[in-house]
C-alpha cells in the first residue's frame, strides 16, 4: 500500500508563480483590463446585446466571460505559487465563452465561411488543452514534464492562428469603437494567459506535487486498482460504508509512562496526549489510514494529520463545549503532541464561552432561516463534492480531517461506537473509555489483577483493505503498550502511493 525505497527516486516537476514575479501581476492586470473592456462593450448603447440582437446571448456570455476573468485573476493572486493548475478551470470557461461567441457571430452573418469557424473552434480548443497541460504537471517525472518554452511557443502559434481567423471572420463588419473594444478584451485575456505560460517557474520535489484533480486538503490517489474505483460508486456514502472495531490494551506501561512525563514537568500529561501521539506514529508507518473519500474519489492527506476533538470548559451538565482541531505530523513525538494539543485547548478555554472559530462560523450560519439554511448546507455539500470549498473553511470545519476522537474515560463510562458523518470527509472516529479491572490467571496458577482501557473505532472501509486496517490497529496498540517508542521521531516515514 505504500511506496518502498527505490534505487532511483522519482523527481516530480511543477510550475508556479510567486507574488514577486512581475509577470504574475501583469497577467492579473491584463485579466482585469479584459474584464473592464467586456463590461464597457456590453453596457454601452449600441454595443453587445443591441448589435447581436439577442439579450440572452449578451447576458449568458457576459456572465461566463466576467466570472472566468475574475476567477482567473483571483487564483493567480492567491494560489499561483503552489497550485497554478487552479487557473486552468477559469481559462477553460473563458474558452467556452469564445466558442459560443464564435458560433453566434457565424450564425448572425451568413457571409462568414464555415471553414473559418471550424478553424477558430479548433484553435480555441487547442489553447485550452495546451494551457491545461502546461500548468498541471505535479504528477509527472522531470523527463515527461512539458517544457515551458515549447508550451509558450505552441500557445503563441495557436494565438496567432486564432487572431488571423478572427480577422477574416470579422472583416467587413469589424470596424468601429465597439468592435475594437470587444476584440481588445479578447486580446487582453489572451495576453494574460500567455504571461502565465512565459513567467511560470519550475520547482521539483521527490513527492508528487499538486495537480489538476487534487483538492486543497488532499492529494488524489491515482494508482489504486479498478475495484477501488468501482467500490466508491457502489457504496457512495460514508455511514453505510463504515466498519466497527473494538479492542483494548493493558495500561500498566502507559500509566508508568504518564507518571514519568508528569514528573518531568509535563503537567496534566494524560491518555489523550498518548493516544494522539500513537495515532500520528501509526500514520507515519501506515499512511493509507490518513486517506479520505470525497466526490467518489480517494485522496491522501500525506503528512498533514488533522484530529478533531470535543472539549468542555468544566465537567458539569451546564458546562459549555466546543470542537478543536489539532494539526499533527508523522514525525511528531509525544512531547510535540503534548505541546500542540495544550496550545489548542488553552486558546479555546481562554474565551469566556469556549467560542472557537467553528462556533463563530456556526453562529453565523444559524442566523439563516430554516428553508434557506437547508439550501445553504446543500450548497456546501455540492461545493465539497467537487472539491471547491476554500481551505480556510475546511480548516474551520470539524467534519473535515483525519480522525475524530472522543474520550469516555473522563465520563467514567465505556467507549461508544460513534457514527461517522456523511458531511465532510473524516474517515475514522475513535473513542476510548474508562479504566477497568480484570482478574487474569497466570501460568503458575496465581491470579493477577490488571487494568485495561477499551477503545472503539468506526472506520470508512473504502480507504484501504481489511488486512491493512488490521495491521494499523496492531501497530497502534503496540505503541500504546510500549509508549517509550514515541519519545523519538520515527526512523523512517512511509509515504502513501501516488
Amino acid at each position: 500500500m505504500e511506496e518502498t525505497n527505490k534505487t532511483e527516486p522519482a523527481v516530480y516537476t511543477a510550475y508556479g508563480m510567486n507574488r514577486r514575479n512581475p509577470l504574475m501581476w501583469l497577467a492579473v492586470l491584463f485579466a482585469l483590463l479584459s474584464l473592464a473592456a467586456r463590461i464597457v462593450f456590453y453596457s454601452a448603447p449600441g454595443f453587445g446585446a443591441g448589435r447581436i440582437g439577442s439579450t440572452l446571448y449578451a447576458v449568458v456570455t457576459m456572465i461566463i466571460a466576467c466570472i472566468a476573468l475574475v476567477w482567473f485573476a483571483a487564483e493567480l493572486v492567491f494560489e499561483s505559487e503552489a497550485r497554478l493548475y487552479k487557473t486552468a478551470k477559469p481559462e477553460a470557461w473563458y474558452c467556452v465563452f469564445l466558442m459560443i461567441r464564435a458560433i453566434v457571430l457565424y450564425v448572425h452573418d451568413a457571409s462568414r465561411r464555415g471553414i473559418l469557424l471550424a478553424a477558430e473552434l479548433v484553435l480555441i480548443l487547442a489553447l485550452m488543452i495546451v494551457y491545461r497541460l502546461a500548468v498541471s504537471t505535479g504528477g509527472r517525472s522531470r523527463t515527461n514534464a512539458p517544457r515551458r518554452r515549447v508550451i509558450a511557443l505552441i500557445a503563441v502559434l495557436c494565438g496567432l492562428g486564432l487572431a488571423a481567423a478572427e480577422y477574416f471572420m470579422l472583416r467587413g463588419n469589424g470596424s468601429g469603437t465597439a468592435a475594437l473594444i470587444e476584440q481588445g478584451s479578447v486580446l487582453l485575456a489572451g495576453l494574460a494567459a500567455l504571461s502565465v505560460l512565459v513567467g511560470m517557474k519550475k520547482r521539483e520535489s521527490d513527492r508528487p506535487l499538486p495537480q489538476c484533480g487534487d483538492r486543497n486538503d488532499g492529494r488524489r490517489i491515482r494508482s489504486l486498482d479498478p475495484m477501488n474505483g468501482v467500490a466508491v460508486y457502489i457504496m457512495p456514502d460514508r455511514v453505510p460504508s463504515s466498519n466497527l472495531f473494538r479492542d483494548c490494551f493493558e495500561c500498566s506501561a502507559a500509566d508508568a509512562y504518564i507518571r514519568e512525563k508528569r514528573d518531568a514537568g509535563f503537567d496534566h500529561f494524560g491518555y489523550t496526549h498518548l493516544l494522539l501521539a500513537a495515532y500520528a506514529r501509526t500514520v507515519s508507518q501506515r499512511p493509507a489510514v490518513n486517506r479520505f473519500i470525497s466526490g467518489q474519489r480517494t485522496y491522501s492527506r500525506d503528512d498533514e494529520i488533522e484530529v478533531s476533538m470535543t472539549i468542555k470548559k468544566d465537567m458539569s451538565l451546564e458546562g459549555s463545549e466546543t470542537i478543536i482541531t489539532i494539526y499533527l505530523d508523522p514525525n511528531d513525538t509525544a512531547e510535540t503532541v503534548y505541546e500542540k494539543f495544550n496550545k489548542e485547548v488553552s486558546a479555546a478555554k481562554e474565551t469566556e464561552e469556549l467560542d472557537s472559530s467553528f462556533d463563530k462560523l456556526a453562529g453565523l450560519i444559524n442566523l439563516i432561516p430554516g428553508v434557506f439554511l437547508k439550501f445553504t448546507i446543500w450548497l456546501l455539500k455540492t461545493f465539497d463534492y467537487f472539491g471547491h470549498l476554500p481551505r480556510w473553511l475546511t480548516r474551520l470545519s470539524p467534519f473535515h480531517g483525519s480522525l475524530f476522537v472522543t474520550s469516555m474515560g473522563s465520563l467514567g463510562i465505556p467507549p461508544v461506537f460513534h457514527h461517522l458523518y456523511n458531511f465532510g470527509n473524516i474517515p475514522a472516529f475513535l473513542a476510548f473509555g474508562a479504566k477497568r479491572l480484570e482478574n487474569e490467571l497466570d501460568r503458575d496458577g496465581s491470579v493477577t489483577r490488571k487494568k485495561y482501557i477499551d477503545f472503539t473505532v468506526n472506520t470508512d472501509e473504502r480507504i484501504c483493505d481489511g488486512f491493512y486496517f488490521a495491521s494499523a490497529f496492531k501497530l497502534f496498540k503496540r505503541y500504546m503498550t510500549d509508549p517509550h517508542k514515541l519519545d523519538t521521531p520515527p526512523e523512517t516515514v512511509i509515504h502513501d502511493i501516488e
